[in-house]
């Protein structure tokens, strides 16, 4: 085992326990977040489908406390809150 290998595997683990790229960023010593990126990208998941859901989540809550604030407004009421 390199020096080299215990890195990537160092990073590897990060990744997989969710650290933020900018921490893995400094943990490594790299200038940049690209730079961590253009390396270890390809470990982070491609979460799209779960980035919609709360995104979708956030906004039925903000039209929830919206239509709350407007009771007599059903036009501003978002369809599924």
């Amino acid at each position: 085992v390199t020096a080299h290998q215990l890195r990537h595997t160092a990073a590897s683990l990060m990744i997989a326990s969710g650290a933020h790229v900018k921490t893995i960023q400094r943990q490594l010593g790299h200038k940049s977040a690209t730079m961590t990126l253009d390396n270890y990208g390809h470990l982070f998941d491609d979460d799209l489908d779960g980035v919609a859901d709360r995104m979708g989540a956030g906004l039925r809550a903000a039209a929830g406390r919206c239509a709350q604030n407007v009771p007599n407004r059903p036009d501003l009421r978002v369809v599924g809150a």
